[in-house]
């Protein structure tokens, strides 16, 4: 679990967002992450809200933070590697570096709001 960071207050602001690399790789990086999935729900963790934030530096490493569904989730170790592999199999991406974050804490509010209206029916 190299580059794989867990403390209930991370944040990314201690990472410069190189917003022309961010550009390049976003999408492509968002896509990736939907490939990733909480192994209890159908839905994958991008979908589910539980990506905070994503950046990405001048030298093409990407900055990952996330939450998890629940403190006690029994894929805590799963998810944050998922991710890693997702993002580093995208073309010109040095390296993934995952940091995980219980603040705020997830919520069936951060549902996308389509997957929300369809599970839920709010």
């Amino acid at each position: 679990m190299d580059n794989i960071t867990k403390d209930v207050a991370q944040t990314l602001d201690d990472v410069t967002d190189h917003e022309a690399t961010r550009l390049q790789y976003i999408l492509t990086i968002t896509d990736q992450l939907k490939t990733v999935f909480d192994p209890e729900l159908p839905i994958n963790i991008y979908d589910l809200g539980l990506i905070y934030d994503i950046k990405v530096t001048a030298d093409a490493e990407c900055y990952v933070l996330h939450t998890l569904t629940s403190a006690f989730c029994p894929a805590a170790d799963v998810i944050p590697v998922d991710i890693q592999n997702a993002v580093q199999s995208v073309t010109g991406i040095k390296k993934c570096i995952v940091r995980i974050t219980m603040f705020p804490q997830w919520g069936p509010e951060s549902l996308d709001p389509e997957i929300r209206q369809l599970i839920l029916g709010w």
